[in-house]
This record gives structure tokens, C-alpha cells and sequence, in this order.
């Protein structure tokens, strides 16, 4: 039995390799999740970064799964370098630029730059993350004081409309915002009744030393767990970069559908494939309605530094073809 097992595992292993020298005969890209080492130079970062930023609003939301995304993207770019000789004569429009073979070979730059700045992103968002789960605490504990202040002062208000307009707007708002206002103005409150709570039997004095405590610190943990304008920058210029990507893989695209229309070649160019409610029908270009970024961790994306292209959840099967669906199979 021994020996057979042993037949049959080295029978897998001899079609599996007639298989990909079968694919590399024919000249089709080696679809290996296992991307050679690739940086970018500071230069070459610069000056991407400015042609994303020439972008201005006219960006797509990145609807995450980078590292799927990234592998889709350069089975891409290792198509078009192999069919480069033909794809650089496509007859573009006048109003659009000649393909050349330096467009496709930049294509790798704007990959790596979109993993750059995704990775950035993921950096900042983290921070702000952290900061949420540090305010959770002692904005409860807010919360808790400020009902006692409110149940204090609903009584005391019972026969005054104008202290009544006081406390409904205290009341008005729920947001974490809503709630360093509301202890600022229940502390305001509070100091122009300070006898009354003194003499008040239900901890509302604890209540107002505690309130004055936390007043600061919630102020500051608010400012810290609000996105800064350099965290929003860099989803920015993560969606300008992904932008760049989809604009260029487009760009081949039509190239390709130029040349290869009604050959299998075009399965090599195929759109990375829209997912709608766990649905893919793989024949819908992406960026016409991408999902706008919620801020959440996307589901494929580690917290810090953005996933390798091996990441194990996100590897594709090396022979899946970029006209394949991955989440499918």
C-alpha cells in the first residue's frame, strides 16, 4: 500500500509540473503568488506620488483584499511584458497617449506603491483604533454620572421650563462628541447649583468630583481616536494609488482587446472581479461602483504592515488565471 501512495503522490507531482511547462511553452505569465522582492526607490516614490495626487477627487474607493489584489494586478503587468511587441502598436484614440513599454513596466511601481500606501494607512488607522478602545472606559463611566446628575436635576427643573430647555439639550445628543459636551455642560450646570448638590443625599457631589476629573481627559482621548488630517491624507493617497492601478490595468486592457478579442489572451486582462453580497459575477468592471471605505480593518489586511502576496489566506491557486474568480473556487 506504502508503494502505491508513494506512485500516486510522485503521478501528482509529474502532471503538475508537465502542467506548468505546458503554460510556459505557450507563453503565458506564470501566475505564482510568490513575487519576487520588489522596491521602490524614493524617487520613483515621489514622483507616483505626485501623479496620484494630480488626481485630485477623481479617485475610487480601494474595496480592500490587497493581497488578492496585488497578485490579480501583476498577473496583469507579466501579460502585457509578454505581449509588449504588440501592444505598444494598439492604435489608441488621438486624445490618448501611445502604450509604450515604459507604461507597461510602470505598472509593477504602481502596485508596489499602492501596498506603500495601504500599509501607511493601515498604520494610522490602528492608532485610531487603539485610541476608540482607550475612550470606551471612561466614557461610560461618564455616562453613569452624567444620569445622576440628570435624575438630580430633572427634579430640580420640575416647575422651571427654562431649566427644563437646559437639560433636554444635555440630553439631545448621543455621539462620543455629544458626551464631552454634555459633562462640560453639566459641570457649568452643577457650579451654579453647587449648594444644592452639596446637600443632595444620592452621590451627586462624587458624581460632579469625578465629572471634573474625566472632563480633560475625555477632551483628549476625543481628539486622539478622531482621525488627524495626515491619517486622512494617507487614505488618500491609498485610493489615488489604487486609482493608478485600475486606470493603467484599463489602459491594457483595451490594448489587449484590441489584439486578442475572441482569444483565450483576454482572460490574461480580465477585470479583477466585483464582489456584491457574497456574489461575483466576474463580468463587471470594477471601480463603476466601488464600496466606499469604512474605516473598518478590511477582512484580508493584517493591523500594522499590509499582507505579503503569500499571505496564506489571500494565496490564489498558481494555476488560477486572472479570468478566474479565487473566492469561488
Amino acid at each position: 500500500m506504502a508503494t502505491k501512495a508513494s506512485t500516486t503522490t510522485a503521478s501528482g507531482i509529474n502532471r503538475a509540473a508537465k502542467k506548468r511547462a505546458s503554460r510556459e511553452a505557450q507563453g503565458a505569465p506564470r501566475s505564482s503568488t510568490r513575487a519576487a522582492s520588489y522596491t521602490l526607490s524614493a524617487a520613483r516614490e515621489a514622483e507616483l506620488l505626485r501623479e496620484a495626487e494630480s488626481l485630485g477627487e477623481n479617485t475610487l474607493y480601494f474595496p480592500g483584499k490587497l493581497a488578492r489584489r496585488v497578485i490579480w494586478a501583476s498577473r496583469i503587468q507579466l501579460a502585457a511584458e509578454r505581449d509588449a511587441a504588440e501592444l505598444v502598436r494598439t492604435p489608441f484614440p488621438d486624445d490618448e497617449p501611445p502604450l509604450t513599454r515604459e507604461e507597461i513596466h510602470g505598472l509593477r511601481d504602481k502596485i508596489e506603491l499602492l501596498r506603500v500606501t495601504q500599509s501607511r494607512w493601515q498604520a494610522a488607522q490602528q492608532r485610531q483604533e487603539q485610541a476608540a478602545a482607550t475612550f470606551a472606559k471612561p466614557a461610560a463611566e461618564a455616562a453613569l454620572h452624567r444620569q445622576t446628575l440628570l435624575r438630580f436635576f430633572d427634579l430640580r427643573f420640575k416647575k422651571s421650563p427654562e431649566g427644563q430647555k437646559r437639560i433636554m439639550a444635555i440630553r439631545a445628543g448621543n455621539g462620543d462628541a455629544d458626551l464631552v459636551q454634555d459633562v462640560s455642560d453639566l459641570l457649568l450646570l452643577c457650579s451654579e447649583h453647587a449648594e444644592a448638590i452639596d446637600r443632595a443625599p444620592r452621590g451627586e457631589a462624587a458624581a460632579v468630583t469625578r465629572l471634573r476629573e474625566l472632563s480633560p481627559l475625555l477632551a483628549r482621548m476625543l481628539a486622539d481616536k478622531t482621525l488627524s488630517p495626515e491619517a486622512l491624507r494617507s487614505r488618500k493617497l491609498r485610493d489615488a494609488a489604487y486609482t493608478l492601478v485600475v486606470n493603467a490595468e484599463r489602459r491594457l486592457r483595451a490594448a489587449a482587446e484590441y489584439w486578442y478579442a475572441g482569444t483565450d489572451k483576454t482572460k490574461d486582462y480580465a477585470p479583477f472581479p466585483v464582489s456584491r453580497g457574497g456574489a461575483s459575477t466576474g463580468g463587471e468592471e470594477e471601480g463603476e461602483a466601488g464600496a466606499e471605505d469604512d474605516g473598518a480593518l478590511d477582512e484580508d489586511e493584517t493591523e500594522g504592515d499590509a499582507p505579503d502576496e503569500g499571505d496564506e489566506e489571500d494565496e490564489a491557486p498558481e494555476d488560477v488565471a486572472p479570468g478566474e474568480d479565487e473566492d469561488e473556487r
